[in-house]
């Protein structure tokens, strides 16, 4: 835990989230997303297939972004959380989509986390700024031609 007042440094978008907080916070916005989509239900089969609810979606990842800045604290970096939440709502989308691969719902909870996780460690390489245009460091030789055709 920090004991100082310094700002915890704040991720580049080319820099993942470690794969442990990646993973929580995927497992989290699922976790969420079923207790709002099936209130008093407990977990397990009984939330297969997922309800489709853009307005829960957006109250679980807005719960898990919390969650996360709650924490921030313990570590000496963070990550936006706009970001956050948009890794919170990819996974639920991905959990959902699990019914079109006829996946079970385990299966389709391993599918989205892993699917967040690979996503989170290519950032890297996804997300690496264009290479910069090299300026001339000096003005280039141009030959100048003679009216006859000659170079001088």
């Amino acid at each position: 835990m920090r004991h100082d007042h310094t700002q915890p440094r704040v991720l580049a978008d080319a820099e993942p989230l470690p794969a442990e907080v990646a993973d929580l916070v995927a497992e989290s916005a699922i976790d969420h997303y079923e207790q709002l989509t099936r209130p008093g239900h407990p977990a397990g089969d009984a939330m297969w297939p997922p309800v489709e609810s853009p307005e829960a979606v957006d109250r679980a990842a807005a719960r898990v972004a919390a969650a996360f800045e709650e924490t921030a604290g313990a570590r000496d970096w963070t990550a936006p959380s706009g970001r956050v939440r948009q890794l919170a709502a990819d996974a639920i989308g991905l959990y959902v989509e699990g019914v079109a691969y006829d996946y079970d719902r385990e299966r389709s909870r391993a599918f989205a986390v892993l699917e967040c996780l690979e996503g989170e460690a290519a950032r890297p390489e996804v997300l690496l700024p264009p290479p910069e245009l090299a300026a001339p460091t000096a003005p280039s030789a141009r030959a100048v031609r003679a009216p006859e055709g000659g170079e001088r």
